[in-house]
């Protein structure tokens, strides 16, 4: 049996290294529950830390040494498959899809020692907050809540720099289901995946939302949008099987083109789902479900070229398994990967 098992082992780890490509593995952290997105946070004295959403609460875990990820706290919730977690500042602020959390606000002043959390489940005037698929932070500190339960699932939008423990509810924006969404110099790109389409709107008056263009995605369930440095293109994954990530020449929002569409060729027409994009510098670095992290050379975004992956998910393809989230923001270039049922992964990309 001894010697069964050390085959198997062996026969796994050459498994693993053949699954990974300018994504060294560092270490890795277990769970006992299933886990969905990850954000990164660096302290003030330059601690970097994993937060990660988990079904019944929000882990944060020190990476004071990337080889032995430690949680160092946690904060319970309702259960949920999925919770979205951003930063502002020294605090987090987590949404969960599913049950009567609201917002929730975690003070990470005093890491790794302890934390403190408060929520908002009521907005004057508005109703009762329960729960929000997602969360985007801009550049000037107003978070953007998505998919809710109350404005039909369109945004809400709170101010984070003014007051990080306990934000200021200022304005909703258009009544339409939004899954995800990002923002940069006023412009909204809202991932409106019940009607398909990529929508770009006009935030610089806060007081007003003014739609500037629409563009369907390929598989006509746009599940998130993230922008290039220079803000000129826009990538879109649409959350079915086969579907690609898609490139839009996004600098005149009125006419919007269409540049490339990535696949990962390995596993062409075996129903892998793109999950999430984010964007480093010349970068793509996506969530590819049970493909695990994949990054692709964006520096020609008509022309879009897998060169790294790391497969955090061994079994079969296709379907709601393996990397759901991946954060690639942290100063120290680490990248974060949640695999649903495999745990965290910390690693270290070669670009």
């Amino acid at each position: 049996m001894k010697k069964l098992l050390t085959l198997s082992f062996l026969c796994l780890c050459f498994v693993a290294g053949q699954a990974q490509l300018n994504l060294t593995y560092i270490s890795d952290l277990s769970y006992g529950e299933e886990l969905s997105d990850i954000w990164g946070y660096a302290a003030p004295d330059g601690t970097e830390y994993a937060l990660v959403g988990t079904a019944n609460g929000t882990s944060i875990v020190s990476l004071a040494d990337p080889t032995n990820p430690v949680e160092v706290a946690y904060v319970p919730g309702d259960n949920s498959v999925w919770r979205d977690i951003k930063t502002w500042g020294t605090f987090a602020y987590v949404t969960t899809d599913e049950g009567n959390d609201g917002l929730t606000i975690i003070d990470m002043t005093d890491l790794p020692n302890s934390v403190t959390t408060t929520y908002i489940t009521s907005i004057p005037g508005v109703g009762t907050l329960q729960r929000c698929h997602n969360i985007y932070i801009d550049e000037f500190g107003y978070a953007y809540l998505a998919g809710c339960n109350l404005n039909q699932g369109g945004m809400l939008i709170f101010d984070c720099d003014a007051n990080q423990a306990f934000p200021e509810f200022t304005v909703a924006g258009p009544n339409v289901y939004s899954h995800d969404v990002y923002v940069r110099d006023g412009l909204i790109y809202d991932s409106q995946i019940n009607r398909g389409v990529m929508a770009i709107y006009d935030h610089t008056d806060l007081n007003e939302t003014v739609l500037l263009g629409r563009q369907q995605t390929p598989f006509a369930f746009t599940h998130n949008i993230w922008l290039s440095d220079d803000g000129n293109v826009a990538f879109t994954t649409d959350e079915r099987a086969n579907a690609p990530v898609a490139a839009y020449d996004v600098s005149d929002p009125e006419d919007i083109q269409a540049l490339d569409e990535f696949r990962p060729v390995a596993t062409l027409g075996k129903e892998v789902i793109p999950h999430n994009v984010h964007v480093w510098d010349d970068w793509l670095l996506i969530s590819y479900y049970t493909d695990g992290g994949i990054v692709v050379d964006a520096s020609r975004p008509e022309n879009l070229i897998e060169v790294g992956n790391f497969d955090t998910w061994l079994n079969s393809d296709g379907g709601f398994d393996g990397a759901w989230g991946l954060y690639p923001f942290l100063p120290s270039g680490t990248v974060l990967v949640t695999d649903i049922a495999n745990g965290l992964y910390v690693l270290t990309p070669t670009l």
